[in-house]
């Protein structure tokens, strides 16, 4: 299983690779901008350089998808720490030691041998879910994927959120999710300088929870929400999906679009 890790503007700081033990850093893919290609030779692993039509995380997602040569990926955000609970019947978490990264991975790249895709849970909320894994609810910043499982799948048809979108499509053609609870991971603020900041405003951010209603109209709905990002506590549009209907809709139905 490749690890890729899209990333813009943070040459000088990639958190999600810092924690990442040197044998697993071979297994790693740094995935960059034509225009910061010479920045990230610094870094002991592989550099992807997108040309210059791709310009956001959709587009450079399907660069990826177009370019490897692996069946299962995973593609994390640069600016992730991970965790683990303290016990399997103790929900409180502690942080991941590098020594702990392989059984982690190693854990995605066995379940997609069964699941097209897989993902982690976020730090956030962890807490509410007994269960060591859920099938078919919300997962983002990890996102593994089976590629041989992908036959139809559309990459990028939305700019942000792009995520939500693949994760839909494969639970509308009956193909389940698995999310670890037993692991989890976090970032700092969403808008943090470099990454998706430089392009990702309330007018993107709006336009993607509307387009994303467009295509899945019958599992998600656009809701308003105060933020506390760098957008200032204004309001902005967000979506709530029903994954659960989504893939119970696939597996009685087939393939909805």
């Amino acid at each position: 299983m490749r690890i890729y890790i899209p990333t813009r503007g943070r040459a000088d700081r990639q958190v999600t690779l810092s924690f990442f033990p040197e044998e697993l850093r071979k297994e790693v893919t740094l995935v960059v901008d034509h225009d910061e290609a010479d920045e990230y030779g610094q870094y002991d692993c592989q550099i992807m350089v997108c040309p210059d039509t791709v310009h956001d995380i959709a587009t450079k997602r399907l660069y990826i998808h177009e370019n490897t040569d692996d069946n299962k990926i995973v593609m994390l955000d640069d600016d992730l720490r991970f965790y683990i609970r303290k016990a399997t019947n103790d929900w409180h978490l502690r942080y991941l030691e590098p020594e702990e990264y392989p059984a982690l991975f190693g854990l995605l790249d066995k379940w997609l041998d069964d699941y097209a895709h897989c993902g982690v849970s976020a730090r956030e909320g962890n807490n509410r879910v007994e269960h060591l894994s859920v099938e078919n609810t919300r997962y983002m910043r990890v996102l593994a994927y089976n590629l041989d499982m992908f036959e139809g799948i559309e990459i990028g048809r939305v700019k942000v959120m792009e995520d939500f979108d693949v994760n839909l499509q494969l639970l509308k053609k009956g193909l389940p999710s698995k999310i670890s609870y037993y692991y989890a991971q976090g970032q700092g603020s969403s808008n943090a300088a470099g990454g998706c900041s430089e392009w990702r405003t309330m007018e993107v951010q709006s336009q993607g929870a509307e387009r994303l209603k467009e295509l899945h109209p019958e599992v998600v709905e656009v809701v308003e929400k105060e933020t506390k990002t760098a957008w200032g506590g204004a309001t902005r549009k967000d979506v709530k999906v029903q994954w659960k209907k989504a893939f119970k809709l696939g597996a009685q139905n087939g393939e909805l679009f």
